[in-house]
């Protein structure tokens, strides 16, 4: 089998079967639980970047980077350190409602999920379209199951496929000139 055909079959295997092999696992916070709560589980679990956001069924409802909580407890303590990414009247909009966030709900943007049958090239291509370093993994009823991390899930698609380590790590070598 040639490295290309290797490629192509790692970017089909299923979320299920990779999920397992990777060391992270989901940060599940309630929707009306307080920022200073999420932002301690978020301290407790540095390496899961996305907060799965759930209703009292456990169901997911939204998701919120970590960044956005770190950002949201530096606007309570020193808003004018964020006032210089207000630019325009959609970014003032946003700052506003940010300020007034107390609880997880406050924070969170729709629900981006990957399913078990979630394929890796599925996994990759929606973190890269929504700019998340990672995804909650969800069953049929919409319950967080797993998380599949961008940067875990590169590391362990190198170690599976030696030849493309050392594409991305080796030097290319010049071309010897012929005497």
């Amino acid at each position: 089998m040639s490295e290309r055909e290797q490629h192509r079959l790692a970017k089909r295997t299923t979320v299920a079967e990779i999920d397992h092999h990777l060391d992270i696992g989901p940060n599940i916070v309630r929707a009306d639980e307080d920022l200073l709560s999420v932002a301690r589980r978020a301290i407790a679990q540095p390496h899961t970047r996305l907060l799965a956001v759930v209703d009292t069924d456990q169901r997911i409802v939204g998701v919120i980077p970590v960044l956005r909580v770190v950002e949201e407890i530096v606007a309570h303590v020193s808003p004018e350190s964020l006032m210089a990414e207000v630019k325009d009247l959609a970014s003032a909009g946003r700052f506003g409602r940010e300020v007034g966030a107390r609880v997880a709900g406050d924070l969170m943007s729709a629900p981006v999920t990957l399913r078990p049958d979630s394929t890796v090239g599925d996994a990759f291509r929606a973190m890269h379209e929504q700019r998340y370093s990672g995804l909650p993994v969800v069953d049929d009823e919409r319950r967080v199951i797993g998380y599949i991390d961008l940067l875990e899930l590169a590391l362990r698609y190198l170690e599976d496929f030696p030849e493309l380590a050392r594409s991305v790590t080796d030097p290319p070598i010049p071309d010897q000139p012929v005497d």
